[in-house]
C-alpha cells in the first residue's frame, strides 16, 4: 500500500465522468466523513481546529483542506461506493450535501438566537466575563498551590507559585500573566499577617482579577479564594456562584 492508498482509501476504481462533482459533504465534515469513507487525510483538519498557528495561519489551512476534500471527495467516496449504480451513489452523498446545508443554516441561525437573548440582559456580559476569569483563576491557583510554601511570605509565595507557569511576572506578592505581550490578569498572595499560618479560617486568601491600567476600573470585583495550610482552596461566596455559571453561555439564558 502507498501513501496515497493509506490517506484516502484509493483502491485504483476509476469514477465515471458524469459522478466527478464537488462534494458538498467532505467539504463541510471533513474527517467526520472521512471516517467513514476511509479517506485518513482528513483527520489533518483535527490539528488544524485544535492547534493555534500565528496569523491564523491554521484556519487558513483547514480552509486549504476543506476545498481539496471537496475537490477530491467524489473520487474518495467511489472507492468505498464503487460498487453502487450512479443513481444510487448520488443519493448517497446527496444525503451528505443536504445535512452540510443545514448544518451551514442551522449554526448561524442558533448563534443568532442565543446571542439575542443573552443579550437582552445587559448585565450578561459583564458576569460572563468576570465568571469566565474566575474559572480561569480557580483552575490556575489549583494547579499552582502545590509550589506554594504556606508558612512563607505572600512575596514567596507569588514566586514559587510562578514557576509553575510559562509567560508570567512577579510584582511584589501580585503574579502577572500575559498573553503575548499584554497583560492579561493576576493571581495575588496575601494574609491578615504577613508572618502567620493559615490554619485560622480565611486567614490567608488569593485574589484574582483582569491587569488594566490604573485609570480603568471594571464593573465587578475581583475572585478570592481561600486557603489553608493544607492546601486547600476554597472559593467565597461570590466566586463559587461565578464557578458555577462560568463560560456556560446556557446559564445565562
Amino acid at each position: 500500500m502507498n501513501i496515497k492508498e493509506f490517506l484516502t482509501g484509493y483502491k485504483g476504481k476509476d469514477i465515471p465522468k458524469e459522478l466527478k462533482a464537488f462534494n458538498w459533504g467532505a467539504y463541510i465534515f471533513t474527517f467526520i466523513w472521512g471516517i467513514k469513507y476511509k479517506a485518513w487525510i482528513t483527520l489533518l483538519a483535527i490539528p488544524f481546529m485544535v492547534f493555534q498557528l500565528p496569523l491564523g495561519l491554521n484556519w487558513l489551512l483547514f480552509a486549504v483542506l476543506q476545498i481539496y476534500c471537496g475537490i477530491k471527495g467524489n473520487e474518495w467516496a467511489y472507492q468505498v461506493e464503487w460498487w453502487k449504480s450512479p443513481a444510487e451513489y448520488r443519493r448517497t452523498q446527496l444525503k451528505w450535501a443536504v445535512c452540510a446545508m443545514l448544518l451551514t443554516l442551522l449554526c448561524p441561525l442558533v448563534a443568532g438566537i442565543l446571542a439575542v437573548k443573552f443579550a437582552k440582559n445587559p448585565d450578561n456580559l459583564k458576569d460572563f466575563v468576570r465568571n469566565s476569569q474566575c474559572v480561569t483563576a480557580n483552575n490556575k491557583v489549583k494547579k499552582g498551590i502545590v509550589r506554594v510554601s504556606v508558612t512563607s511570605t505572600p512575596n514567596e509565595m507569588a514566586q514559587k507559585f510562578s514557576t509553575r507557569f510559562k509567560n508570567t511576572r512577579v510584582e511584589g506578592n501580585k503574579v502577572i500573566f500575559t498573553n503575548g505581550k499584554n497583560e492579561s490578569y493576576y493571581i495575588m498572595f496575601d494574609k491578615m499577617d504577613n508572618d502567620a499560618a493559615c490554619d485560622v479560617s480565611k486567614n490567608c486568601f488569593i485574589t484574582s482579577n483582569y491587569e488594566l491600567p490604573d485609570m480603568m476600573i471594571l464593573p465587578f470585583d475581583a475572585c478570592t479564594f481561600y486557603f489553608d495550610n493544607n492546601k486547600n482552596v476554597i472559593p467565597d461566596k461570590s466566586t463559587s456562584e461565578a464557578l458555577q455559571k462560568g463560560a456556560n453561555i446556557f446559564k445565562y439564558l
